[in-house]
């Protein structure tokens, strides 16, 4: 008899810095506290290295061609058959301005054929089957991991809850949402960084255990370091450098 095929782990890395993306570094350690539990195969894809053509809202996906979308010659069929047939899949990306960075959101949109087509379901309360994977892998389970440079995490991180919600049901993923990550990195804050990376160690140890992370560890991460004293006094000088660099 054969032995059993390791699982899949699949990170979709939304940051257009790609591998220098500060978001990637706590997910980085949420995948070493997933394989520390279980052996594992991981696949990263850098979206911003993509060929993503962006969705012409033709709806063919959800009628003519169902399942299926029309548009050929770019990397989206590559990408679907990854998270198709994927174990865990690991969204990471930053926010800058209130959403998702622009290339994940054209590769999300793309996306549109491999969820149940809208059949005029209600919007309030959310219905976890409003967008459920046509043909969902047994087991399969989503977990994002985001980051923000504001305090305000609640304001920040709530559009972007919301319209995952609504895509995939409320309940039916796992996140992390990090504030101060920005100001963190730029005050050189090594020891508070690393913090943050053990939890989210646990986060992945959890996640592949259970298939949940335990709210107050998901509280812990979304609590500001930082007093906002110093977060203030470190943004001014961060921004403040940028000004010379561009001056040298």
């Amino acid at each position: 008899m054969s032995a059993k095929a390791p699982e899949k782990i699949l990170v979709i890395n939304g940051s257009p810095k790609c591998r220098g993306s500060l978001t990637l570094k706590l997910t980085d350690a949420f995948i070493e506290g997933m394989l520390s539990v279980r052996d594992c195969t991981v696949q990263y894809i850098n979206v911003s290295e993509k060929k993503i053509k962006p969705c012409t809202g033709c709806l063919s996906c959800w009628g003519r061609t169902e399942g299926e979308c029309v548009i050929t010659g770019d990397d989206i069929p590559e990408i679907r058959d990854s998270i198709l047939s994927s174990d865990y899949v690991i969204e990471s990306f930053p926010i800058y301005f209130f959403g998702m960075p622009g290339t994940l959101k054209v590769m999300t949109d793309r996306l549109l054929g491999i969820m149940c087509t809208f059949s005029g379901q209600e919007i309030d309360p959310i219905k976890t089957e409003r967008h459920a994977l046509r043909s969902p892998k047994e087991g399969q389970r989503l977990a994002l991991i985001t980051s923000c440079g504001f305090s305000e995490s609640g304001d920040v991180f709530e559009p972007v809850m919301k319209q995952y919600d609504l895509v995939f049901g409320k309940g039916k993923y796992s996140y992390l949402c990090v504030p101060q990550l920005k100001a963190l990195a730029q005050a050189g804050s090594g020891q508070r960084l690393e913090k943050l990376q053990a939890l989210a160690r646990e986060a992945g140890a959890q996640f592949i255990s259970s298939g949940k992370i335990a709210p107050e560890l998901v509280q812990t991460l979304s609590n500001p370091i930082l007093s906002q004293k110093t977060y203030r006094v470190l943004m001014e000088k961060f921004w403040h450098d940028e000004k010379d660099e561009v001056s040298k």
